[in-house]
Formats: structure tokens, sequence, C-alpha cells
């Protein structure tokens, strides 16, 4: 028996999941080899893209919904990527943020690996309620990143934050940010 096409996308979110915790670990607590695990992960994925969206797309038993969600787990990916970039420049630089920035990324990370863990288990049941949970979520996930902008700025302004950490840190809920995005755009194809 093949396996449908929904199955063979669950190692690709597994491995985008796994990708992500691996950098959050990196995040809070620097680690050469969980990153270059990690970096790994997102070699895989940018292959595996490539060969799944072919077979969605060209084969027999390609389900109109899913066929360009390997491109969407590849631009989480590129994402999770960037978080790798973010956490070896904390590192090399010696970046540290206060409490409540790291407090805000790790709520944020925790949002993101949920999403990113719904967005991989609606392609297996294909349930609209979970969709809407996933468009619901990455919206108020927008919401909490403006939040926790704005806050940072406050933080720059009274001098409670480093400004060498600013950009790290906004690249940080940037990134974060295009994986809930896209995590929304699987939603919307699966479940219009």
């Amino acid at each position: 028996m093949r396996p449908l096409p929904s199955d063979l996308l669950a190692p690709l979110f597994r491995d985008a999941r796994d990708m992500l915790l691996l950098t959050w670990a990196g995040i809070r607590a620097p680690s050469a080899a969980a990153l270059d695990t990690a970096a790994v992960l997102g070699r895989g994925i940018h292959k595996a893209e490539k060969e799944l969206t072919e077979r969605l797309v060209t084969g027999p038993d390609g389900a109109p919904g899913l066929r360009l969600v390997p491109a969407h787990v590849e631009r989480i990916g590129d994402a999770i990527e960037g978080l790798i970039r973010a956490c070896q420049v904390m590192e090399a630089e010696g970046t540290a943020f206060t409490a409540r920035g790291m407090r805000e990324v790790n709520a944020l990370f925790e949002r993101a690996v949920e999403l990113l863990e719904c967005a991989g288990d609606l392609t297996l049941t294909g349930n609209r309620v979970l969709a809407r949970h996933v468009e619901r979520e990455s919206m108020r996930f927008e919401d909490l990143a403006t939040e926790y902008t704005r806050a940072h700025e406050d933080r720059l302004v009274d001098g409670t934050c480093r400004p060498a950490s600013s950009s790290t840190y906004l690249g940080i809920l940037d990134y974060l940010g295009e994986i809930t995005r896209h995590a929304r755009l699987i939603a919307a194809r699966i479940a219009p």
C-alpha cells in the first residue's frame, strides 16, 4: 500500500519542528552541536521539498490542497535558518536579552512550535476547526509580537535594553512571525 500524500508530509513537519526546537534551545543556552543538527535538518527539508512537490503535482494521488504545502514548510525552514544565524550572532557577540525579553522570546517560540505542530496535524486530518484555530492563533501571534516590539522599543528608550541586542531580538521576532505566517497559509490551502 502506497502512503497517502499527507502521510509523506509528516516527516517534513517533524523535521521542521525538531529544527525549531533545537534552535530554541540554542537561544536559551548556546550549543553549536544543536545548531549544527538543526542546520542538517534544514538541508533535508530543502531536498525533500522538491521531491514531495513533484510527487504531489504530477502524481496520480496528488491532493490539490497539499500541492504547495512542502514549499511552505521549506519557507518555514528558511525562517528557522534565520533563527540559527541569530543564535550564532548572539554567541559570537555575547548578546544577552533582558529577563523580560527572554520571556517574550520564549512565549513566541512556544506559540510557533504549537502552530507548526497544528499545521502538520492539519495536513493529516483536513479538520476545518483546526484550520480556524491555526488562523486565529497566528493572528494572535502577530498581535503579541507587535506588543513585544513596542515593549522592546520602550526598553531601548529607558536604557533597560542594550542597543547591540536590538536587531537580533527584532530579527528573532520576525523569523518566528514568518513561521506562523506560513502555518496560516498552509491552513488556508488545506481547509479554505
